[in-house]
């Protein structure tokens, strides 16, 4: 056992300090966003939106009938099926390849609904698009030099 003297004030010190680096720790840790749901079965974590969320917004937003959400279901596991394949595809895909599928697969959505559930649609869509642009490009690239003023 360690006792605690003035002769090893520095293994006090480095006790302490580990303390409060575990406690620091063990606080950050429980403050991570937490995975929804088991892991994907290839082990890698899926990108782009969660089906689910997104067809419980669009239920909300549109009220679909229960054919509806089964027939937009299948449409946004398509659009993630063609996305996956996509950036599986070796290179890495461009925005346009990627805008297409989200365009075809939004016109398939469109296709599925009333008038007035067109309408709102468009106006959820620019919605998050507006969203999308406020958050800015997401590549961690900062943000360009500010320009020095004339003197």
């Amino acid at each position: 056992m360690i006792g605690f003297t003035n002769g090893n004030s520095s293994v006090r010190r480095t006790l302490l300090l580990a303390t409060i680096l575990a406690a620091g720790s063990c606080g950050l840790w429980a403050q991570a966003p937490q995975q929804e749901g088991p892991p994907p079965p290839d082990g890698q974590m899926r990108r782009g939106p969660n089906i689910d969320r997104e067809l419980g917004q669009l239920t909300q937003t549109l009220s679909l009938s229960p054919d509806q959400q089964s027939q937009i279901k299948a449409l946004l596991e398509q659009r993630r099926g063609k996305m996956e394949a996509l950036r599986s595809g070796g290179e890495r895909p461009t925005r346009e390849q990627m805008e297409g599928i989200r365009k075809d697969t939004d016109a398939k959505i469109t296709a599925l609904l009333n008038d007035d559930q067109k309408t709102r649609y468009a106006a959820w869509q620019k919605e998050r698009m507006d969203r999308m642009q406020r958050r800015g490009p997401g590549d961690g690239a900062p943000p360009p030099p500010a320009t020095p003023p004339n003197q």
